[in-house]
């Protein structure tokens, strides 16, 4: 497994692509914005995007998503919670923080708790975290975790935002710290590859 990482967007998101070693076959991550640098990525590394994984439906995971699928033709799988969040620029808030128009009408595959997503020899592994949106998920391949906003290097989202619960991510939270041990966090902003303990 190789992830490559870039941070993109008004809010600095981390964006994440994991490839195959052998076959190049790639996922993305949260794509944020700028599909032009995410495929310059993926070229340099001679990476085959096949697949786009939302770890949830906020506008600054979501920013290249319409260009970057229609490009690549990959595959979009988000939780069936937050589809509303990608059709919606008001419940995604980039209405409320831009006043500008983010979504995507295009077609996704709904995952749920416990599901496997492949990629060549890649198996990510979906876990529902709800709290910071009703849909966020990590996603779990080897000793790596894909968290998005559910959790950063000495923090958790937010749960002001549609869809946020904060009763919710203190379950999510005490959940993943039984799962995360001893994994390395790739979290949607701030320092990547931290260790859990």
């Amino acid at each position: 497994m190789k992830i490559k990482s870039l941070i993109l967007g008004p809010v600095k998101t981390n964006v994440f692509l994991v490839a195959d070693k052998k076959t190049g076959g790639a996922v993305v991550i949260d794509p944020a914005d700028r599909a032009d640098r995410i495929l310059a990525l993926a070229k340099e590394n001679g990476f085959t995007i096949r697949k786009i994984l939302l770890t949830h439906g906020h506008f600054d995971h979501i920013g290249a998503l319409n260009e970057l699928a229609e490009k690549t033709g990959a595959e979009i799988y988000v939780a069936s919670e937050d589809v509303e969040l990608l059709r919606d620029a008001r419940k995604n808030s980039s209405m409320l923080f831009f006043g500008i128009d983010v979504h995507s009408d295009l077609p996704v595959t709904e995952i749920h708790d416990g599901d496997t997503i492949t990629q060549d020899s890649l198996t990510f592994t979906v876990r529902a975290t709800p709290g910071h949106t009703k849909g966020s998920v990590c996603y779990f391949i080897e000793n790596a975790v894909f968290t998005g906003d559910t959790l950063f290097q000495g923090g958790y989202g937010r749960t002001d935002l549609y869809g946020g619960d904060r009763d919710e991510l203190r379950v999510s939270l005490m959940a993943l710290a039984a799962l995360a041990q001893g994994k390395k966090i790739y979290p949607g902003h701030g320092p990547t590859a931290s260790t859990f303990r």
